[in-house]
């Protein structure tokens, strides 16, 4: 009885959304448009091409280079060997949800276990520096961009060394270090996953930019309201929002840290489809955004 309860609600709330997408179908198609443009213009341009040399690095044997150089430093402050440096660096560069594409070739390429993978999903959540600065110098001044682009990243620090008592036992032995870089192959293999797992966050993205002006047009709130339900669904969306309301400075500044900190349904969504054929933990990235979101809003407050 419970299940056919919720199934019918589900359905009636299709109905309803089909109503309304009916309803406002130019709006709607405006709402497609942008989301498929903020695709093309800030995530396809920056993860594509590092997707690509992602590939290209881990066959070529980087990540070994990268344990060698980095090992003393995070088996000291992360408990974890220098393998995780490589996923660290990386996904700053690169922004999310790379970390989790980068974790599943490493895996993959035997360079850890999906342990390792698991306990990495922690603290590798960057969102890129690039979109950052864009989408917050519009609504702050440069100082306080600076500040929250910082505290993005320090606390991401702060969980590595939080949770580093549960980090798995290093397997310094077993880090594979052969080089299989046949660059024909690897670019083939390379662009037919980065353009699957890119479809993939775009049918994401354009989704829950959807239901979050859905959301807003079927339940009359406030414009805080409004902020606060997109960015929980969509990071871009949230903080564009919230550049559009009048509010404290400060408080703005905690609104944009906490959706930034948290990433958005969408983001957990593309971690979560990217790691689906994996044993990699899921809910290591969840416990590290909610960590995340609490350590930043605190970070804010206190500088």
């Amino acid at each position: 009885m419970k299940e056919k309860i919720i199934n019918f609600t589900f359905c009636l709330l299709c109905f309803i959304a089909i109503f309304f997408i009916f309803k406002n179908n130019n709006v709607v198609a405006g709402v497609i448009i942008n989301a498929v443009n903020l695709f093309l213009n800030k995530v396809f341009v920056s993860l594509f091409p590092m997707f690509i040399i992602n590939d290209i690095l881990v066959n070529a044997g980087l990540p070994f280079f990268f344990y060698k150089i980095f090992n003393p430093l995070f088996k000291k402050l992360f408990h974890t060997s220098g393998i995780a440096s490589y996923v660290f660096i990386m996904s700053l560069i690169s922004g999310t949800p790379s970390q989790a594409y980068i974790l599943k070739n490493l895996v993959a390429n035997n360079n850890i276990n999906e342990t390792e993978a698991s306990h990495y999903l922690y603290f590798t959540y960057f969102s890129n520096p690039l979109f950052l600065t864009l989408i917050l110098s519009s609504m702050f001044p440069i100082n306080s961009v600076v500040k929250i682009i910082l505290i993005h990243y320090v606390s991401n620090i702060i969980i590595g060394i939080l949770v580093r008592k549960h980090a798995p036992l290093i397997r310094e032995n077993q880090i594979n270090h052969n080089i299989n870089l046949n660059i024909g192959n690897v670019l083939i293999k390379s662009i037919s996953k980065s353009v699957n797992t890119l479809l993939m966050i775009l049918g994401t993205i354009v989704f829950y930019m959807l239901l979050s002006f859905l959301i807003v047009q079927m339940i009359p709130v406030s414009d805080f309201l409004k902020v606060l339900i997109s960015g929980f669904l969509e990071i871009t969306n949230g903080l564009n929002l919230l550049g559009t309301i009048t509010i404290a400075s400060k408080l703005k500044e905690i609104i944009a840290i906490l959706i930034i900190s948290f990433g958005g349904i969408s983001i957990h969504t593309q971690i979560k489809a990217i790691l689906e054929d994996t044993s990699i933990s899921y809910s290591s990235f969840l416990k590290g955004r909610i960590m995340q979101a609490l350590i930043s809003v605190i970070l804010v407050l206190l500088f």
